[in-house]
């Protein structure tokens, strides 16, 4: 089985209990070997999607077909996935119950939110990551000073340069008697998204918890921009051509709640197009072609190829994304930087911090090392 052919594999493992024809396919492709196993407990681990792809293969019961190691082992991933979501569950009350002391009700984003909104079936479906929330802004650095007297504290220094007053979110802080580590946003997504995408717009329409008095998640059409924000433009997706199987998943169940098509005239009409070519793949990813956008443009055609390309080709990969990373390095992030620092002071003390400090070249260098050993 290739790489893109795993790939697509792995996409109908998601879907096993709506489309439950794909089981056949599964057990075929275990009992004549024509899958490296260890490949796909692999790919599914990068994508984070392991505890999901256990609670499928159990449902369907077809993990009786599969090697016993790796029934054993995606059952153990679940189980740990399990006990800590347990734990972030308690960790979500207690700095709900915090910050509600100071008057601050926080909306929690992504997978914490989804999480507490009851999206997924069972409580270890969804690996999680730090625990985002978003405050207003005017309690965004007090908000970061009560979590700081409870214990938390930063996981890095943060540099004299930056202003953590115009952050997209604090520091990341974490707390040694608690699972995962916080992001405290100021914003919710970059600020070249902010012009239709903010916090005045979440607002708007975000709902209580029903489980947790005295925080907040996003409505579920805003989760769904959320999703593509984050997936394909915060995190370059639609320019290195990538997908990740956790963002794909969440979306595929919010789908269920509301139609993806309903949210794309709130997406600025000069993203929309990449919207369109993330919701054509995702139904492609997972074997439920137009599901989420009934037709295919250029964009979504050439972006779709591009990620076949990255499938077949580690050497495609790595120029296009390359490429991608030193322009925007170039243009977007130090010219603009430069332009910007004419007319911002803050962006000019930020730049002169930046060049005098002997650490922010040591820490920019292994910054480029990093990414150029990523495979």
């Amino acid at each position: 089985m290739t790489d893109k052919e795993l790939f697509y594999f792995t996409g109908k493992c998601l879907m096993l209990d709506e489309q439950t024809r794909y089981r056949h396919e599964i057990i075929d492709v275990s009992s004549t070997n024509r899958i490296n196993w260890q490949q796909f407990v692999t790919l599914c681990s990068d994508h984070l999607i392991l505890p999901v792809i256990y609670l499928k293969f159990q449902s369907q019961d077809v993990l009786q077909f599969m090697p016993e190691v790796l029934s054993e082992y995606l059952k153990e991933i679940y189980e740990l996935n399990v006990s800590r979501n347990q734990l972030i569950l308690i960790q979500l009350q207690e700095i709900t119950h915090v910050l509600n002391q100071h008057n601050i009700f926080p909306t929690f984003l992504k997978g914490s939110g989804n999480l507490l909104d009851g999206l997924y079936s069972d409580i270890g479906e969804r690996i999680l990551g730090d625990i985002d929330f978003l405050v207003p802004e005017k309690d965004y650095l007090e908000a970061a000073r009560i979590m700081e007297s409870e214990g938390y504290t930063k996981t890095s220094p943060t540099p004299e340069y930056l202003d953590v007053k115009s952050m997209k979110h604090y520091p990341r802080l974490s707390h040694t008697g608690f699972a995962a580590s916080i992001e405290i946003h100021r914003l919710p997504v970059p600020e070249n998204y902010q012009s239709w995408f903010n916090t005045a717009i979440i607002d708007q329409e975000k709902k209580p918890v029903a489980s947790l008095a005295g925080c907040f998640v996003q409505c579920d059409h805003h989760k769904i921009i959320h999703n593509f924000i984050h997936s394909q433009l915060s995190n370059s997706g639609h320019a290195n051509g990538i997908v990740s199987f956790r963002d794909l998943y969440d979306l595929y169940l919010l789908s269920g709640r509301t139609a993806v098509q309903e949210i794309l005239p709130q997406i600025r009409s000069r993203q929309k197009e990449k919207a369109i070519a993330y919701f054509v793949f995702a139904g492609k990813a997972l074997g439920i072609s137009g599901r989420f956008y009934p037709k295919s443009n250029l964009t979504s055609w050439l972006f779709s190829k591009k990620h076949d390309l990255n499938m077949r080709s580690n050497s495609f990969y790595q120029v296009n994304r390359s490429i991608y990373f030193l322009g925007h390095q170039l243009f977007a992030k130090y010219m603009g930087q430069f332009i910007r620092s004419f007319y911002s002071r803050r962006m000019r003390h930020s730049l002169i911090g930046r060049l005098s400090d002997r650490n922010w070249y040591h820490t920019h260098m292994n910054y480029y090392r990093s990414f150029f050993s990523r495979k």
